[in-house]
């Protein structure tokens, strides 16, 4: 039984990524802040020294806080920088390091957002870092048989959502709703399947069309 470490397991999206993912055969271990703070640069190493080997590492943990570009301080920004890009990082980095399956079976999936994020600057910026960290761990890990990607879901309703937040994402998707867990875990499902063994250094925009949000049909064309 192929074997997956889901950080953030326990909110957000990570839930119906362990579900989805046990769907399907995987034996699948959660982190959250209560096992595993990512704040601490040796969080990543402990976790991977009790769990062993894995085939698949998906990181849905986040540090999300609200803060525009005046409003920012530098805690604020460290704190944003060591949970989400700099534990990702590690992650990734002990995740190799104990790799022992077979070529190609390998995966990682880490999550990202899209622009602007603004008033979120701290979180816009980690997440950035999470694009650009994982085409590098692509390349760098192919060798090893590991694929690598990441998840953008788009607005996504874990909760969080206004009635009135709800109601403006879904106008600017495409599909008329806002995203749903599931949907993006079905996407974590298949990037982690032998169906994904092609796929690798993408940033995978799973949203509902909601970036193409500033395109407004007008006189039979868009613009």
């Amino acid at each position: 039984m192929p074997t997956a470490l889901v950080t953030g397991a326990n909110g957000g999206i990570g839930p119906a990524v362990v579900a989805a993912l046990e769907r399907e055969g995987w034996h699948v271990s959660g982190t959250d802040v209560d096992h595993a703070d990512l704040a601490d640069p040796a969080a990543p190493a402990r976790v991977f020294d009790e769990l062993g080997p894995t085939t698949a590492l998906v990181t849905c943990h986040a540090c999300s806080e609200q803060g525009g570009l005046l409003e920012t301080d530098a805690a604020q920004l460290d704190r944003h920088l060591a949970v989400n890009a700099r534990a990702t990082v590690l992650l990734m980095a002990e995740f190799a390091r104990g790799f022992d399956g077979e070529p190609g079976t390998g995966r990682i999936v880490n999550f990202t957002s899209n622009l602007p994020l603004a008033g979120e600057i701290a979180y816009a910026a980690s997440k950035g870092a999470i694009d650009w960290a994982t085409v590098v761990a692509a390349v760098e890990l192919a060798p090893l048989g590991i694929t690598v990607n990441a998840v953008d879901p788009g607005p996504t309703d874990t909760g969080w959502m206004t009635p009135e937040l709800k109601e403006r994402a879904a106008t600017v998707s495409l599909l008329g709703r806002v995203g749903q867990p599931e949907d993006a875990a079905e996407l974590v499902a298949f990037l982690c399947s032998p169906a994904a063994g092609w796929i690798t250094g993408q940033v995978i925009r799973s949203d509902g069309g909601s970036g193409w949000r500033r395109l407004v049909r007008h006189g039979g064309g868009l613009r």
